[in-house]
């Protein structure tokens, strides 16, 4: 009898540690369709330029001053779910729902953009990095990382209430030759989650890859935390991409009112 209830147990488990992994899954679909990618992103679509905006602030800087110029089709999107988000599956997004989508210029495919606004957990991300870059990704492209991080996780021996916040920093791969467009980030700063994951993965695989942090007090939509972003539309990797940059801004603007219409409905 003990020995039949410890096969129950054994299958039981089993069974659970199956159900989970399938649920914290990372898939990469076209949203159109709903049918998997067969292989990578970055294999079946050959890339130069991949800008990744991770968080809500980040995503909505490259909507406002990047995808404003130009037409940008959708190549993908990531589908996961864990403890802290769940991507959707509507085609009109909104700053305040969970999406991973990716894009390339219509007018030149090899640039990519991904709008990263849902979180990625910790066991999700090589599974992120294996199905956007692949197991044996291309070295002649650059990567642009965008991303915020709270003010008060910045290490410094000042105090951080008189920084002048929100201000940026940057952390660079060894194969990064350009200019970065503020100061270096500075140890014993560390970087963290996806950002930290994709900076490390194009490390490893010497691509030439640059993260710009924006240390912020305020982590929800914020129109200053947006803008704070605007010294990288002068680096080499978006210049040529934002066009309209006084259009850029109000399209932020009513980004920031839509943003606010749906949090006023949902309090």
């Amino acid at each position: 009898m003990l020995f039949f209830q410890s096969r129950i147990l054994t299958v039981f488990k089993l069974f659970w540690f199956h159900l989970v992994s399938c649920v914290r899954e990372v898939r990469l679909l076209r949203r159109q369709t709903k049918t998997s990618l067969e292989v990578s992103l970055l294999e079946k679509y050959p890339c130069s330029k991949f800008i990744i905006a991770i968080g809500n602030n980040a995503v909505a800087f490259l909507s406002s001053f990047v995808m404003n110029s130009g037409v940008w089709e959708e190549v993908g999107c990531a589908k996961l779910w864990n403890e802290w988000c769940r991507t959707v599956d509507t085609t009109h997004l909104s700053p305040s729902e969970s999406f991973c989508v990716f894009y390339h210029l219509k007018s030149n495919p090899l640039v990519f953009v991904c709008q990263c606004s849902c979180y990625v957990a910790e066991d999700q991300q090589y599974q992120w990095l294996e199905k956007v870059f692949g197991s044996c990704p291309r070295r002649n492209m650059q990567v642009t990382i965008l991303t915020c991080r709270h003010v008060t996780d910045y290490k410094t021996s000042e105090s951080t209430g008189s920084l002048p916040s929100p201000f940026l920093k940057a952390l660079k791969t060894q194969n990064f030759k350009d200019t970065a467009c503020c100061s270096l980030l500075e140890q014993p700063n560390i970087i963290h989650d996806l950002p930290a994951a994709v900076l490390s993965y194009c490390q490893v695989w010497k691509i030439p890859a640059i993260l710009y942090l924006c240390y912020t007090e305020v982590m929800t939509l914020d129109l200053i935390t947006v803008e704070a972003f605007k010294p990288i539309l002068s680096s080499k990797s978006l210049k040529g991409l934002a066009k309209n940059i006084p259009q850029g801004t109000e399209i932020l603007k009513k980004l920031m009112t839509t943003n606010e219409i749906q949090s006023n409905i949902y309090t």
